[in-house]
C-alpha cells in the first residue's frame, strides 16, 4: 500500500532546513544570471518579450470564448469535457471519475 503524502508539510519540513534554503536561494540566483544570458544573446528580447506579453493579455481576454473552442474540439475527438466553477468543484470531478473507476493512486 502506498503511503499518502502530505505535501505541505513536506514543504514546509522542506523549507524549514538551513541547508534548502541556501540551496534554493543559489539555484535562484543561478537561473537568473542564465536567463539575463539568454536575454542579452537575443537582440529583439524586449521586443519578444512586449509580443508575448500582448498575446497573454489578448488570450485572458477572450478565455471563456478558447475555452468554448477547445471544448468544441475536444469533443469533436470523442473527449469528455468537464468544467468546475472552482478547485472544489474540481476535486470533487476528478475523485468521481477516479472513484467510478476504481483507482486507488494518482501520480
Amino acid at each position: 500500500m502506498t503511503r499518502r503524502i502530505d505535501h505541505a508539510e513536506a514543504a514546509s519540513e522542506f523549507i524549514a532546513a538551513t541547508d534548502h534554503i541556501e540551496f534554493h536561494d543559489r539555484r535562484l540566483w543561478d537561473l537568473r544570471r542564465k536567463r539575463d544570458r539568454a536575454a542579452a544573446a537575443v537582440p529583439e528580447w524586449e521586443q519578444l518579450r512586449d509580443l508575448a506579453s500582448q498575446i497573454k493579455e489578448h488570450t485572458l481576454t477572450h478565455l471563456a470564448d478558447y475555452l468554448e473552442q477547445f471544448e468544441r474540439a475536444a469533443q469533436a475527438n470523442g473527449v469528455t469535457v468537464h468544467w468546475a466553477r472552482d478547485a472544489a468543484e474540481h476535486n470533487q470531478v476528478v475523485y468521481e471519475i477516479l472513484a467510478v473507476r476504481g483507482a486507488k493512486t494518482l501520480v
